[in-house]
């Protein structure tokens, strides 16, 4: 556990945070020799203890200090772990990315061996794998690794901390480095950069020939090296800087999909760290406020489009309805707001009413009507070309199917047009396929498709409570729906109240469930988003260092209940349940209510 590094931010395993060294350092951030002493390797020394002697002597308070370590090849244990040196700052520590071994405490954990990380299993087995064994809120430092054109994807896998090493070399060694990938200087007609070392460089190049004969050539050619450094170094710390507001902006994936396309490399190891879906899944927020752009066959397999299947088709209960409406999803988001789906349920009329609509759609593949204001489904936007690949088309009809077995229907109505009713019609499900979309045809025969399917077919309950059923679920797990409204309850505009008129819940305006104290209740024994506090009274905010237990299902945006043996109350988590537990630095829980315990009724 951390005393000096503290996360502020997460998007997805991309983390903004600070370290607190003598100069505050925000990551993901650049560490220069300036900010570090160490002991070295203890190869250097006699023995351990001449080597633990040594350590004892070299350290700088306010910097980070180095432990003294083993190196060792790349896929070689190391045979032990020298005994720690005890130190006032920051300590790091230097870790084999493929050992099993749990590391001792640290505040920042640097990757041996990092630069040899070259191939794309390799580097996410060895910095996912590192990511998971240490804790939380410690940074993670990768040497002599960090490009350009690689820091998004060392960032997205869990990196907090790198140098300027790499590129460094590269300059002295004639490579000139963009966000495009490094090539060799000399190729170069027109240099595409316009700061201070590339002007020079421009110089340098025009006037060659007559530096050369002015016997100045052989001082221009001592100066490119530099210039080359320098302007590699420059270019990685303006990447650094755009990834840190890319984080704030939660347009990190967004951004490295378009980014690994600069090597084959980058995209398989996009593409191999995509199947650590657990790994993903744990860190990445259940709520975001930026549009998730699906551009790419990489957007299939983010963790929000994934986890907002698998909640639909397990957590979300359809009502028991004798007809199912499919429809195709529109530009314009939430469905309902959109022109084609207010002419949809214009056209269906009062028998809207006896209808479970459920929404076709790339890359979510299915969305409950209920569940259409939360994100993903409020706010993503794709390529609309009306075509539909393979991977699109499988994945749909995968989930539809998953659906369709689990919530039987007496009649489907499937108003598809297109590709899309294409490949439902020739999956072999039995539906009565209307003219589909939007002209005067297609709504007439989805009106009278509607019509005939709903005779005898029996009334569904008011949607808006349908609606916190649906909401419950999704966030709270099946079975919360009915505990929250159970009994009497009654609908004001957003929220909804018990008997008593006493708020339970209301639906913020991103689609998420905001509890009430007496909604929290009710909830409360079901025993599934708990934050459980020590003795005593918050206020605002929690720490971690003051949570006790938290469940391992909360995620950074979730709503969650916390309960203490002096307090009560309901927030928003800012980060994940395990990551609670483990951190001690952070804010845990953002507060939204909360009483003392004794003024329980």
């Amino acid at each position: 556990m951390s005393r000096c590094c503290e996360i502020l931010k997460r998007d997805g395993p991309a983390r903004l945070g600070r370290l607190l060294l003598n100069r505050p350092l925000d990551t993901p951030g650049i560490l220069s020799p300036e900010d570090w002493v160490s002991a070295g390797s203890v190869f250097q020394y006699p023995s351990l203890q001449e080597a633990r002697e040594a350590a004892m002597g070299c350290q700088d308070e306010g910097k980070l200090f180095i432990q003294p370590y083993i190196p060792s090849a790349l896929h070689a244990e190391i045979p032990l772990q020298p005994p720690l040196v005890e130190v006032g700052g920051p300590s790091g520590l230097v870790v084999h990315p493929f050992s099993d071994r749990k590391p001792e405490d640290a505040d920042v954990y640097i990757v041996g061996n990092a630069g040899s990380l070259s191939r794309p299993r390799d580097l996410v087995e060895a910095l996912a794998g590192l990511r998971e064994r240490i804790p939380p809120d410690a940074a993670l430092f990768a040497p002599a690794l960090a490009t350009p054109w690689n820091l998004a994807l060392l960032v997205y896998l869990g990196v907090d901390l790198v140098d300027d090493v790499r590129v460094a070399m590269d300059g002295y060694y004639g490579k000139y480095h963009t966000r495009d990938g490094a090539l060799p200087w000399k190729e170069f007609q027109e240099i595409p950069c316009r700061c201070r070392f590339c002007r020079r460089l421009q110089e340098i190049g025009t006037d060659e020939s007559q530096e050369i004969e002015r016997g100045e050539g052989q001082d221009a050619g001592r100066e490119v090296p530099e210039l080359l450094a320098g302007h590699n170094r420059q270019k990685l710390e303006e990447e650094v800087a755009r990834v840190r507001e890319l984080i704030r902006r939660e347009g990190m994936r967004e951004y490295l999909e378009r980014q690994v396309r600069v090597t084959p490399d980058l995209t398989a190891t996009l593409r191999v760290l995509d199947q650590e879906h657990v790994y993903l899944e744990r860190r990445t927020p259940t709520v975001r406020r930026s549009t998730l752009y699906a551009t790419t066959a990489e957007s299939l397999q983010r963790v929000e489009v994934t986890r907002f299947a698998q909640r639909a088709l397990e957590r979300y209960q359809p009502p028991h309805s004798d007809v199912l409406l499919l429809l195709p999803c529109s530009a314009r988001k939430p469905y309902s707001t959109s022109r084609s789906h207010r002419l949809f349920a214009l056209a269906v009329g009062g028998y809207r009413r006896h209808l479970n609509e459920l929404i076709l759609t790339s890359p979510l593949a299915l969305v409950p009507r209920e569940l259409e204001e939360i994100y993903p489904a409020s706010s993503y936007d794709v390529p609309v070309t009306g075509r539909w690949d393979l991977e699109e088309r499988d994945w749909l009809l995968r989930c539809l199917d998953r659906y369709l077995a689990n919530s039987p229907c007496g009649t489907i109505v499937a108003h598809l047009e297109g590709e899309l009713r294409s490949a439902v019609e020739e999956h072999g499900i039995d539906a009565t396929f209307t003219a589909g979309g939007t002209s005067e045809q297609g709504l007439a025969s989805l009106a009278s498709a509607v019509s005939e399917a709903c005779q005898g077919a029996s009334r569904l309950g008011d949607f808006r409570l349908r609606q916190y059923r649906a909401l419950a679920d999704y966030f709270f797990g099946r079975g919360a729906g009915d505990a929250l409204l159970e009994g009497t309850v009654r609908l004001k505009g957003r929220e909804v109240q018990d008997e008593d008129r006493r708020p339970l819940a209301s639906i913020t305006p991103n689609g998420t469930l905001a509890l009430s104290l007496v909604g929290a209740r009710r909830l409360e024994p079901l025993g599934r988003y708990l934050v459980t506090i020590g003795d005593f009274e918050p206020r605002g905010t929690i720490l971690a260092p003051g949570v006790v237990d938290a469940d391992a299902e909360i995620r950074p945006g979730d709503e969650v209940i916390v309960v203490g043996s002096r307090a009560f109350g309901v927030g928003r988590a800012r980060m994940s349940g395990w990551e609670m537990v483990q951190s001690r630095r952070g804010v845990a829980v953002d507060l939204r209510h909360v009483k003392r315990e004794s003024d329980r009724r």
